[in-house]
């Protein structure tokens, strides 16, 4: 995917590949019904995610697959073993294919996200 700077989430969503789309759409799904009253923006022209003003995370569209980043990533349990990084604050997970979007464990993982804010 091109850098390219978009002007609306659906602008951005409609620039995407249909396998990209798919996953991104189900990703969208799943980080709303995870964390009530997120608010989605385009910032750094990516999908951005925020709640009361403080960043939660993003989706970001690589060549071979689809990180949901989340930016205090190094905070959060993680039982289930799916957040990857090893930085200090931001962690993220690996989406290959639209069934990776729907995983029980990545929503788990998305509420507790939500709850730092």
């Amino acid at each position: 995917m091109k850098f390219v700077k978009h002007s609306s989430v659906e602008e951005f969503i409609d620039s995407l590949e249909e396998e990209d789309r798919e996953i991104v759409v189900a990703l969208r799904m799943i980080v709303k019904e995870a964390i009530p009253g997120v608010q989605e923006l385009i910032k750094w022209s990516t999908l951005t995610y925020q709640k009361d003003g403080e960043m939660i995370g993003a989706i970001m569209v690589h060549k071979d697959h689809i990180n949901i980043q989340l930016w205090r990533g190094a905070e959060l349990e993680d039982p289930e073993h799916i957040l990857e990084g090893s930085g200090k604050g931001m962690r993220h997970v690996r989406i290959a294919k639209p069934d990776d979007a729907r995983r029980a464990e990545l929503k788990s993982v998305l509420k507790r996200a939500g709850k730092l804010v």
